[in-house]
């Protein structure tokens, strides 16, 4: 987690305990609109309920000065729109749905900052159709920025559900997610996993990601580390170390940059990872598992494994398979092992 600084801030009220933090949005002397800081580590009772929601969201400012919340059965914030959440701690999370849900936030709305977080043995799972989750925030299209987990597992079971640390549907920017022995996991139909964002329209930068694995079990359910699905959007500075991106579903394509890409992806390394797919038309490469349209650039793999096991399926370093005046790949270095199901080891058409 980054330098924690503490600071003189002008507030609403200092948070404690559990019964404090339990008020804010539900007594009238603690406003959703207010400004918190946490003052001690607190552990939250199984029945914590989160604060705001859709109609009334969370628009003041939650400072954690480095202090942890223990024990979250839901999103620490239900919506958050307009405000902030800094400097904060959670550990030993473990959050059901049905629905979009995080640890910092289920929906991290416009104009809404997540910054500065720490996450440790973190369990996030939701079972319906497009309940999206993430640690920064099952939903972004605000800002999460410096994300650092540890141990943590994010996994969606319903279609069209989206998974990732950064974020799992991301239409706006997460930069800086930092992940160290993290399982990010779908079973659904088109449910894309990554480490910086599942699906990505928006912007993914600084991604890093130390022994985690992303793994997606149904078809065209891509995945990656920086996105599992990037569309139009961008990803940018992924590094991928001791890390595995698999899918086994048909159409399911596998990358370090991203699974799928209709966007720019740029700089990615990879030391000792494996890109694998399992399924017909599931394509794998380090940069980019298909390349759909727009660019890969200053990929470079070193004693990683790029690898297809059926027919019509392509592997590659900056792509797998590429679409002709589409796509454009640059910069590629390998010292690696590319294996396809296919004789010319690549594709562009």
């Amino acid at each position: 987690m980054p330098l924690c600084l503490r600071g003189n801030f002008s507030f609403t009220a200092k948070i404690n305990d559990a019964k404090t933090l339990g008020k804010i949005g539900r007594d009238p002397d603690y406003p959703l609109d207010g400004t918190y800081l946490q003052t001690a580590d607190i552990d939250v009772p199984k029945d914590f309920q989160s604060i705001g929601n859709a109609i009334t969201p969370f628009t003041g400012e939650f400072h954690g000065q480095c202090n942890t919340i223990r024990g979250l059965s839901k999103c620490f914030v239900d919506t958050l729109k307009n405000g902030k959440i800094e400097h904060l701690r959670f550990t030993d999370a473990k959050i059901e749905g049905s629905e979009v849900t995080g640890l910092v936030a289920c929906v991290v709305d416009d104009n809404g900052e997540v910054k500065d977080i720490g996450a440790e043995k973190v369990r996030i799972t939701s079972t319906g159709y497009g309940s999206h989750v993430g640690i920064g925030g099952g939903k972004v299209s605000g800002k999460v920025f410096n994300i650092t987990a540890r141990g943590c597992e994010v996994e969606t079971k319903g279609s069209e559900a989206y998974a990732g640390i950064g974020g799992g549907d991301v239409t706006g920017e997460v930069r800086n997610t930092i992940a160290l022995n993290c399982k990010v996991k779908t079973g659904g139909k088109w449910a894309y996993a990554g480490i910086g964002g599942g699906n990505v329209t928006g912007e993914v930068r600084n991604t890093m990601a130390l022994n985690c694995t992303v793994k997606t079990g149904e078809n065209w359910a891509h995945a990656g580390i920086g996105a599992g699905l990037l569309n139009g959007g961008k990803v940018g500075s992924i590094t991928a170390v001791l890390s595995t991106v698999e899918t086994s579903g048909k159409g399911a394509n596998a990358g370090i940059g991203g699974g799928q890409v209709n966007g720019t992806v740029g700089n990615t390394a990879a030391l000792i990872c494996t890109v694998k797919t399992g399924n017909e038309w599931a394509h794998a490469g380090i940069g980019a598992g298909r390349l759909k349209g727009g660019k890969v650039g200053s990929t470079t793999a070193v004693l990683s494994r790029v690898e297809t096991g059926t027919p019509r399926t392509y592997a590659g370093i900056g792509g797998g398979r590429l679409v002709e005046r589409l796509a454009t790949l640059q910069r590629c270095t390998a010292r690696s092992i590319v294996q396809t199901s296919v004789p010319s080891g690549g594709d562009m058409s």
